[in-house]
């Protein structure tokens, strides 16, 4: 597994769980640290939230770095009143690199 997607999984991990459900409507960066963050993009016409992990620019990892500003994980499509760990496994799911 290369280094990236190790930070990426990391990543994932440590996103907090308050950060995983609730989400505004507002399209914005959720969480993020300096290799990624986590976006919501819109709400979705079946009333979901589009969020999607990308690589951040000032990555001290360089494959990270590469990637910016793609995204690397995603998208997941989820209610604001989902359960945290269901879309924390369904971005483990859909990890793109």
């Amino acid at each position: 597994m290369g280094k990236a997607k190790k930070a990426l999984e990391a990543f994932i991990d440590k996103i907090p769980a308050s950060k995983l459900t609730g989400f505004s409507t507002s399209p914005g960066t959720i969480y993020s640290d300096d290799d990624f963050r986590l976006d919501m993009q819109k709400i979705n016409n079946d009333k979901t939230h589009n969020l999607q992990i990308q690589a951040n620019k000032q990555s001290s990892i360089t494959s990270v770095k590469g990637l910016a500003p793609k995204t690397v994980a995603g998208p997941v499509s989820a209610k604001s009143d989902a359960d945290a760990e269901t879309v924390r496994t369904a971005f483990k799911n859909k990890i793109l690199i």
